[in-house]
């Protein structure tokens, strides 16, 4: 299946970066509240788009010339995908079928991967937030404070560790902020992964449903293809944009796109658990307006891209049928993506595929 294009609406949080104490009742309930905050946001991807997918209320030619894009002059060489970038690929795809062998007979070093249990006391009390189970750490990431991943090399899974460090004086819990702890923690494993091999039996039983790769040799190809094809779609956008002429786009229209911006990140963020402070605070935003004014460039190339795939089809006499639509969903069902986008903005999306498609037909590539 085509990848439905959302240039600068789709926004993903890093839970890793507002992670706090979540075992805590406190941490569980903000996480209650956010998710139910969540249902209560409406994303209305189809805002300010008609039914055929153009930009509703707005005529491209007052604010966009169209460049000379009949006849563009590529070079394969800038579309090419290399040996290198298709195995990459490829690995990125392995990556999820990885398992981790759990080595119990050496002793561990910088890098490992170690999992396991640990209880924090200060003053010889339990606090709130500092026990887990089955907590994967990598040795020498820093993710734990002061020495405490530097203390258990060198010991061996099995072992209990008295871990003592010391909390930094800014810590984010004022409680323990400069304080001296003692984590009891015991060594339960060192995780290495192992990679799946990859084989035409491997490659039909986990990616033909999926990517309709059959062999080790047709997900090559596909991929490879697949590559291609998205580095021209890029150098015909960077083309018509970096050569067509722009009148000063109107606030409002980029308010529209900043808006399903705002109420995607907003439904992201609640349904990750977390508040819109939360995030704002990890980010550095001041305030949500600070964050829409972060947004606004990325939004404004957006509808740029709209303007011009709005002249083009209409200079080109282009639109959006029902077969369109089937074929930029290879014939799947996709009333789920209507569901959460709407039928405008899968429109949309089918028209820039259109569009470009025309573009690159009439591309002389060399």
């Amino acid at each position: 299946m085509r990848r439905i294009w959302t240039a600068g609406c789709v926004v993903l949080l890093s839970a890793a970066l507002l992670a706090g104490c979540n075992t805590s009742k406190k941490a569980a309930e903000a996480t209650t509240e956010a998710k139910a905050d969540a249902m209560n946001i409406t994303v209305d991807y189809g805002k300010g788009i008609n039914e055929d997918g153009t930009l509703a209320d707005v005529t491209p030619s007052d604010y966009v010339t169209l460049c000379d894009y009949k006849g563009i002059k590529i070079d394969k060489g800038d579309i090419s995908a290399s040996d290198d970038e298709v195995q990459q690929q490829i690995d990125s795809l392995m990556a999820s079928y990885q398992t981790t062998k759990e080595i119990k007979d050496r002793a561990v070093k910088d890098g490992d991967t170690v999992n396991i249990d640990y209880t924090g006391k200060v003053d010889g009390k339990e606090f709130e937030g500092g026990s887990a189970k089955g907590f994967d750490l990598t040795i020498g990431s820093g993710t734990f404070i002061d020495t405490f991943e530097e203390q258990l090399t060198g010991h061996n899974p099995g072992e209990t560790v008295e871990v003592k460090v010391t909390f930094p004086e800014d810590y984010q819990a004022k409680d323990l902020a400069g304080k001296e702890a003692v984590f009891t923690t015991v060594i339960n494993y060192i995780g290495e992964k192992e990679d799946a091999k990859l084989t035409d039996d491997f490659v039909k039983e986990n990616f033909k449903d999926t990517y309709g790769f059959t062999s080790v040799k047709d997900m090559k190809k596909q991929i490879k293809e697949n590559m291609e094809n998205n580095k021209k779609n890029d150098y015909v956008w960077n083309y018509l944009m970096e050569n067509s002429k722009f009148k000063d786009i109107p606030k409002e229209l980029v308010d529209i796109r900043v808006d399903v911006v705002m109420d995607g990140l907003k439904s992201e963020i609640a349904m990750q658990g977390y508040k819109l402070e939360d995030y704002m605070s990890s980010y550095g935003y001041k305030d949500e307006q600070a964050m829409r004014d972060a947004y606004y460039d990325t939004c404004e190339n957006t509808v740029k891209t709209y303007l011009l795939a709005d002249a083009i089809a209409k200079e080109q006499n282009l639109s959006v049928t029902e077969e369109d639509v089937k074929n930029y969903f290879n014939g799947q069902d996709y009333s789920s993506y209507v569901d959460t986008y709407s039928k405008n903005y899968i429109n949309r999306a089918v028209l820039n595929s259109i569009v470009v498609d025309s573009v690159i037909e009439q591309a002389k590539i060399k």
